[in-house]
């Protein structure tokens, strides 16, 4: 299947004859029948009222869909996480080294030693941050 990020919608499938076909994958459009969904991804959940039928609940999510013995995986794609880890770094790196040296300037009263200040921390600043977000990324389970 394909290795790009796309937006997939599950409903269970109510015409299944047997457990091989019991899923339906919606893929723009496209109908993928699977005997299950594994999904390792953000997803989100919308209810809609069906005159008759009541209320009905879907689920999408967002990821790289591979299929494996009729079984469908959906995984977050990883492709961007390095880049995004290090543009959050540089930024934050900014704000912190504004608001580190603005505190040194009206601590010391010099604008002087306060540039000084702010201009020797910000790259180990950077340094560990980076650090900080890739242990997170990798062992920080809280919310998950």
């Amino acid at each position: 299947m394909s290795n790009e990020s796309k937006t997939y919608q599950i409903r269970y499938n109510t015409q299944s004859t047997d457990d091989s076909n019991r899923w339906r994958l919606i893929d723009d459009g496209k109908e993928i029948l699977v005997s299950s969904i594994i999904i390792n991804s953000q997803t989100y959940t919308t209810k809609d009222y069906i005159e008759g039928v009541g209320d009905k609940w879907h689920v999408t999510c967002k990821g790289e869909l591979s299929i494996k013995d009729n079984v469908a995986y959906i995984d977050f794609k990883k492709d961007n996480i390095i880049a995004r880890h290090l543009a959050k770094t540089i930024t934050w790196r900014i704000v912190g080294t504004i608001d580190t040296m603005v505190l040194s300037s009206l601590i010391t009263g010099s604008i002087k030693i306060g540039l000084a200040i702010g201009g020797t921390e910000v790259i180990t600043k950077m340094v560990l941050y980076f650090f900080h977000e890739r242990a997170w990324y990798r062992w920080g389970r809280l919310g998950r």
